[in-house]
């Protein structure tokens, strides 16, 4: 039995990139679709519009394109491994800044035990723990951080 888990753990360690390339892979897609969407789907976009001056996030005209088109770019910069903590951060401050803005309100009216349960509902939160955790991993050994890292290393010798 020892020698099953002490294998077990060789394959996983070998394996350690496997898990951040999957995550970076489905924010990304998702990210990339979800700016898509509410850059060029005039319903998303009026919507968004609409929740920024709600929101009062300030000049919400100018914010609806450049949102999107942050997490257009950021989800895409994170699904190839590039610019992989920078990406992340700025689309956890993204998160951030949706959360106390405007999905707060929507779990406030509860109190207790019950809003905490509510506020970890929020996608939001997951993917703020996401970015967070990207940013602090990483992009993995399977993206261009990596292999741009590599060379900068090796040109030191």
């Amino acid at each position: 039995m020892h020698d099953f888990f002490s294998k077990l753990g060789y394959y996983k360690r070998q394996l350690v990139w496997l898990p951040i390339f999957v995550t970076r892979l489905g924010i990304g897609i998702f990210f990339i679709l979800s700016g898509f969407f509410k850059l060029f789907d005039s319903d998303q976009h009026a919507k968004l519009l609409k929740t920024m001056i709600s929101a009062n996030i300030p000049f919400p005209e100018f914010n609806a394109y450049f949102v999107p088109l942050v997490e257009l770019l950021g989800g895409a910069l994170i699904l190839i491994g590039l610019l992989t903590s920078l990406s992340a951060l700025v689309l956890l401050i993204i998160m951030v800044t949706a959360i106390v803005t405007e999905r707060i309100a929507e779990v406030a009216m509860h109190g207790g035990l019950i809003l905490i349960e509510n506020f970890f509902y929020l996608p939001e939160v997951l993917y703020t723990l996401i970015f967070f955790w990207l940013f602090f991993s990483g992009p993995g050994k399977i993206s261009f951080d990596y292999v741009i890292g590599k060379k900068k290393r090796m040109s030191r010798y």
